[in-house]
């Protein structure tokens, strides 16, 4: 017996990863820091800053320190107050008091927004920070210039879709969104409000966009409505389509939230009664779906999540002297690897808090397949479409290309085995992006246990999974290429090769083989006992025949049943 299924084969483009390294610095918590623009995080001591929830940090092109604040202060990249860098009204008491984003077409000038903690109201405002001043170390020149009051302490940034405008998010006490555009000519007071989802009533914890700009993450914590992630549209502004996110234990609350570099998962730490790290998959099609694809991943000290140029999201322990990691965030379940001790911060310690970074900078436009083995059909997936105007597929076997609006996830056959070069096309905004993957489609392997047979009652067989395979898994979890079968019974063994997995079976019975071996033949080729040969009542696992003269040379041997000796 042998089925056939599929391993899925998932495939991201990673291009990007390393393009735009404004993020590379960090600085957080106790005088803690890291720099990335090796790749890896590097730790750094230079930091002057003690953050206890809320930071921001800003770098250029190049991946060098432009300037960091905790909201209340702000360090140039001497590490020392800039002219201006003080009492800025970014509270110490809330989460995610700030965000630093580029005014559009220069290469000078910033925005820091703060957000403040006063008694009667919770308000955003700007500040403006100019890179030409003090030498090229900078000055806030401009302060603390209030935009709107009664809001939450959450504040997020991400590209606008035409990649040159910049949009501002944050969520007034009830259940509406304020999308605020920073343009090249400043910041338009024109808000985009949106009244979508419920209201908060726990206001903690961290909002976050996607990297594609497609979705919002925002904690509610209303009860057991921890949170709600929603539609964004990066050209109007406008949020829109809440799913709600359910709590899985009593008494808890959402803090950290953070979405995988494709958007597919979500990821979210929550305190209270139990502190907990969860998983969930946004590409299930309904609301309770996703809820019930929540994994826990790790229990304990959970806080801020920041995803990181090298693809990992880093997790704040607070007061603890290292940093948890997911290092594969686009992977479901626990192929994720959550890591308890990832970075080491030797004595400068994680608060609650990791560094607030504008969404689109970890941007990576791909798409990815599953089923590639020869027979299947390989389905494309692209779950970044939501703001796109329209995507084109090439398969790379000759086929039509494929153009689609509303169902971007395309079903293809490939008769062929062999190296394919697949590419999508995505129009948005006015603009082209162009994405290629290279995709394998392989054969599926071929298992052969041999028939069903019987052994003696005393006797064994060795079964072979087959010769280089990628592994093998056997009915009782072992995992060796061998099996030694002792007893009767059904034996399966699962190989695969290239992702592609086949399945085959043996029935083994334990039985009294009886074997006769005659006292007489005649090898006169008259067609009777011309050979001399056992004669079974069934065939036996492991047979051999040896006849010696009576010298003891070998004559003949042989280990099939069926053959026999014809007297030479």
């Amino acid at each position: 017996m042998k089925i056939a299924n599929t391993i899925i084969l998932i495939l991201i483009w990673n291009g990007l990863a390393f393009a735009q390294k404004e993020a590379s610095i960090w600085y957080f918590g106790n005088y803690a820091g890291l720099d990335f623009n090796s790749g890896s995080p590097e730790l750094i001591i230079n930091s002057a800053m003690r953050a206890e929830a809320g930071c921001a940090v800003i770098g250029n092109s190049e991946g060098k320190l432009q300037f960091y604040t905790n909201g209340k202060d702000v360090w140039n990249s001497n590490h020392q107050h800039m002219p201006n860098g003080f009492d800025l009204n970014g509270s110490q008491l809330l989460n995610q008091n700030s965000i630093i984003v580029p005014l559009p077409d220069s290469d000078s000038i910033y925005y820091l927004f703060t957000i403040n903690a006063y008694y009667d109201s919770v308000g955003i405002n700007y500040s403006i920070v100019n890179m030409n001043r003090d030498d090229g170390l900078g000055d806030v020149t401009l302060r603390n210039q209030l935009m709107t009051s009664g809001f939450v302490e959450k504040i997020a940034a991400t590209e606008h879709c035409n990649n040159e405008d910049i949009w501002i998010v944050a969520h007034n006490r009830e259940n509406k969104f304020y999308s605020y555009l920073l343009t090249s000519q400043g910041i338009f007071q024109d808000t985009i409000v949106s009244e979508a989802g419920n209201n908060v009533k726990g206001d903690i914890g961290y909002m976050k966009i996607s990297p594609s700009s497609n979705r919002i993450a925002f904690p509610l914590n209303n009860d057991s409505l921890l949170a709600e992630v929603f539609r964004f549209d990066n050209r109007t502004g406008e949020v829109f389509e809440p799913i709600k996110i359910f709590a899985k234990d009593e008494t808890v609350y959402a803090y950290g939230l953070e979405f995988s570099p494709d958007g597919n998962l979500l990821y979210m730490s929550t305190g209270g009664k139990n502190y907990r790290l969860w998983q969930y998959n946004l590409t299930r099609k309904t609301e309770m779906e996703i809820n019930e694809s929540a994994i826990l991943l790790a229990e304990g000290n959970h806080f801020a999540m920041q995803l990181a140029p090298d693809g990992k999201i880093y997790i704040a322990k607070h007061n603890r002297d290292y940093l948890s990691t997911i290092n594969f965030p686009k992977k479901s379940g626990f192929d994720c690897e959550y890591q308890e001790h990832a970075v080491s911060l030797q004595g400068n310690n994680s608060l609650m808090g990791l560094p607030n970074f504008m969404a689109s900078l970890f941007y990576q436009p791909g798409f990815s397949f599953e089923k590639t083995c020869l027979g299947d059909t390989t389905r494309f997936l692209y779950n970044q479409y939501l703001n796109s105007d329209s995507v084109t597929w090439i398969f790379g076997d000759g086929s039509p290309s494929v153009t689609s609006i509303y169902y971007p996830e395309p079903m293809h056959y490939y008769h062929f085995t062999g190296t394919y070069n697949a590419k999508l096309t995505i129009y948005s905004c006015n603009s082209i992006e162009n994405i290629s993957e290279t995709i394998n489609i392989y054969p599926y392997p071929k298992g052969n246990l041999g028939n069903d047979t019987s052994i003696c009652k005393s006797c064994s067989i060795e079964l072979n999974g087959g010769d280089r395979m990628d592994f093998w898994l056997w009915q009782d979890g072992s995992e060796s290429q061998y099996y030694d079968a002792r007893d009767a019974g059904l034996y399966i063994v699962n190989i695969s090769k290239n992702g592609c997995t086949t399945s085959d079976s043996i029935t083994i019975s334990k039985e009294i083989v009886k074997v006769t071996i005659p006292n007489a033949f005649s090898p006169n080729n008259d067609g009777n006992n011309d050979v001399f040969k056992a004669v079974y009542s069934q065939s036996p696992a492991n047979y051999q025949l040896i006849i010696f003269d009576r010298k003891g040379r070998l004559l003949y041997q042989t280990d099939r049943i069926n053959d026999g000796w014809d007297g030479k």
